[in-house]
């Protein structure tokens, strides 16, 4: 719809400022820097000679006596700013580049013109349309199935301001950052976007790269005429490499503008170029974060018709490449295999000033690193059966283990990164574990990294890890293989309560809405309440038992309770160990867990073996019967994932972190085993604080009760099922007050 010049509520403009900030603190926090005013004029400045630009002058007559004929004016109205602009900017770039390339470049009014503004995937991103968008045709540009125009097949943005006053610049940012995001997400081929605002007379350069932000000091666009039509030239390129674009990945398009086939080209296992046919049944999965590792998986097919995998990622300089790790694992059951791989294909660093630090910690160059992987099946979320999600687990902890013992720990254990295993796959290749993109090296059991909130897919994040973002950093201990364990059984409780056990949604309800929505806080501390409550409160496992699918109970509902409680204890011995001795706390954070960590061996092989009786029993009971497990209701609306991709299969980002579990607690019953963990004590050493109640949140779903459960005292067998009514009755009540 057309946009008026004046807004008629200023409440409306308030939330959607409100919504640009949000996303520039989240998504770029301090990763922004401002360039010298040499920047621009540095740039693109083989697009258009001196001489051109003087010839340009005298036969356009856009430009007359030191000043742009179209905006000479002092104009009162935004749409008659952009309608000049649009002029401007289309006859620059007919003149320049020739005529039978004229219809694939075209500055278009966003406002006044059909725009589709998709969704990212995010609840945190504003879908704002451009003021004026630069539409683009050809190999990596395809058009909107419901609009002529989107972000889909534009090469750039420009923003459009009326006064001169003094701008809060953060705002610019934000609005740029926003249409930016919006461009990386439907042009999943893109190594970096820019754009300009033209507010009065001043003009300024925006850049985002997966390294954050830059953008540039005004300049005047009456006094540098020569330095816009560079711009304007540079931003509406030909070239999609100069435009931003990865131009190893290109598409054929349709008569619709849809695209129809596609290619990428990397370097080949004998060290030769190659050329893959892109699957176009099946889309590239991408994380919709605007900066960070922007990792673009690709489906692609060789000439015999087999399936690869290529992961386009963007590695920090201080960080080592996933190469080299999976080099190392090769032939390992149940592990990613490489194919070929590029390890230093561009640098963000090249695209910026060149004075720009990147020596910082919140700005760091990246490398983008290409790795070609053999295929595997989905995600574990796509499973069909309780035994294919049982032996994918199963294979995948064997495989966490075989990790261990060449001195790696993964350190993202999530969903998307347990792949099931071909329906011929044997024993330990059941279940593939991928992305060892932020996987540490090992000392041993444990690291020399710190745990760290801000690391890793916030619904899995073991409470250690949550309960980083309050430690001091003599509290803070290292990163251990039990962290990754418990985000297993974070993985496993996801499923069970999301899923039937034929791999159908459950039907929403407040429960698994609520659960989500916790599990994946903002705030890791509220994350750690909640999921310590999971484990700890005695009405926990009462609900969780009763928000889960029948056909879950024969082979699962033992599973559940013993890896609860292991986890548990773990946690319960960790709190101890972190403070028990405030005072005198040990000079190696390594050390500090050292009782726990020389039992890895007992620790695997006692979850191993629970999973192991639980296959034996589903197999024993044949749980996987077609008939046992009907689907949803149809038109039942479904919880929805945060792993589910759009249309344009992308994956919804998640800040620092992805996502997260809910709260249960162990109770003692007569299923639950023992765990081979030295006695707990009665009650951990210290409990989750609350946190402040205005922080800031992402999503307007149920408020969040942010107080901590102080451990109960187990009740006599006779009085559990009193106790978990109870016990759920006091949840539902402390909720409300």
């Amino acid at each position: 719809m057309p946009s008026s010049d004046y807004t008629s509520s200023s409440s409306i403009h308030s939330n959607e400022e409100e919504g640009l900030r949000n996303l520039l603190a989240q998504e770029l926090g301090p990763a922004i820097s401002v360039s010298d005013g040499a920047w621009t004029s540095s740039l693109y400045v083989d697009s258009a000679s001196e001489s051109a630009i003087k010839c340009f002058f005298d036969q356009s007559g856009e430009y007359e006596d030191g000043k742009w004929v179209r905006i000479s004016k002092v104009l009162t109205r935004k749409s008659q700013l952009r309608k000049s602009l649009c002029g401007m900017i289309n006859c620059i770039i007919r003149y320049f580049s020739p005529k039978e390339t004229h219809a694939a470049r075209k500055a278009v009014d966003a406002q006044v013109n059909s725009f589709y503004c998709d969704s990212t995937g995010s609840s945190t991103t504003p879908s704002s349309t451009p003021d004026i968008a630069i539409m683009a045709s050809g190999p990596s540009f395809s058009t909107p199935k419901v609009a002529p125009l989107g972000f889909s097949n534009i090469a750039a943005c420009v923003g459009v301001g009326l006064k001169e006053v003094p701008t809060d610049e953060s705002a610019q940012v934000a609005s740029m950052a926003a249409h930016a995001k919006h461009i990386f997400i439907q042009q999943p081929n893109r190594n970096f976007v820019r754009s300009i605002s033209v507010t009065g007379r001043k003009v300024r350069l925006f850049h985002f790269d997966r390294s954050g932000a830059q953008y540039s000091p005004p300049f005047d666009i009456h006094d540098d005429p020569h330095t816009f039509i560079r711009l304007i030239l540079g931003l509406s390129s030909l070239n999609e490499r100069t435009l931003g674009l990865d131009d190893t990945i290109q598409w054929t398009m349709g008569p619709d503008g849809q695209k129809v086939g596609g290619t990428l080209t990397t370097i080949g296992p004998d060290n030769v170029i190659v050329t893959y046919n892109l699957a176009m049944d099946q889309g590239p999965f991408a994380r919709t974060s605007l900066c960070g590792r922007g990792t673009t998986c690709w489906v692609v097919r060789k000439a015999d018709g087999e399936r690869l995998i290529v992961k386009d990622y963007w590695v920090a300089e201080d960080r080592p490449s996933e190469v080299r790790l999976l080099d190392e694992v090769k032939g390992l059951p149940g592990v990613c295999q490489m194919v070929s791989y590029e390890d230093n294909r561009v640098q963000t660093k090249d695209f910026r000033a060149e004075k720009m630090a990147l020596e910082d910690d919140t700005l760091k160059n990246r490398t983008k690193i290409r790795i070609v992987m053999k295929a595997y099946g989905p995600t574990i979320e796509k499973f069909t059966s309780v035994t294919q999600v049982l032996s994918a687990l199963r294979d995948a902890i064997a495989a966490h283990k075989a990790l261990l013992d060449r001195n790696i720990i993964h350190r993202d254990i999530s969903p998307n990164n347990v792949l099931l295993g071909s329906d011929d796959a044997d024993e330990g290749d059941r279940g593939v574990l991928i992305d060892l993109d932020i996987a540490l090296r090992s000392l041993g059991s444990t690291s020399d990294t710190r745990v760290d909130f801000r690391t890793g897919t916030r619904m899995f994040q073991s409470l250690m890890v949550l309960r980083s973002w309050e430690l001091t950093p003599a509290e803070t201990p290292v990163y251990d293989y039990l962290d990754d364990i418990e985000a297993f059984f974070w993985v496993f409780a996801y499923i069970l309560l999301i899923y039937t056990p034929n791999g159908h949604r459950m039907p929403i309800d407040h429960y698994r809405e609520r659960l989500l929505w916790l599990w994946n806080h903002d705030h890791p501390c509220s994350a750690h309440a909640k999921k310590w409550t999971f484990l700890d409160a005695p009405s926990m496992a009462y609900e969780a038992q009763r928000a889960m699918h029948p056909g879950w109970k024969g082979a699962c509902w033992d599973l559940f309770l013993k890896l609860r409680k292991f986890v548990y204890e773990i946690n319960d011995e960790k709190e101890r160990l972190v403070f028990q001795d405030r005072k005198e706390l040990v000079t190696s954070e390594s050390d500090r867990f050292a009782s726990l960590l020389v039992k890895v061996d007992e620790h695997y092989a006692h979850v191993l073996g629970m999973f192991d009786a639980a296959l034996s029993k589903a197999t024993e009971e044949s749980f996987d019967e077609p008939g046992c497990v009907p689907p949803p209701a149809p038109g039942a609306s479904s919880a929805s994932s945060t792993h589910s991709s759009t249309s344009e299969f992308v994956e919804p980002e998640i800040t620092s972190a992805d996502t997260s579990a809910t709260s249960l607690h162990s109770t003692t019953t007569p299923t639950e085993s023992k765990s081979n963990l030295s006695a707990k004590p009665e009650t951990p050493a210290k409990r989750p604080v609350t946190p402040p109640r205005n922080s800031k949140r992402r999503r307007d779903e149920a408020e969040l009760d942010e107080f901590p459960v102080e451990v109960k005292r187990r009740c006599p067998p006779s009085r559990r099922a009193l106790r978990g009514i109870l016990g759920s009755v006091y949840e539902y009540c402390r909720g409300w007050f």
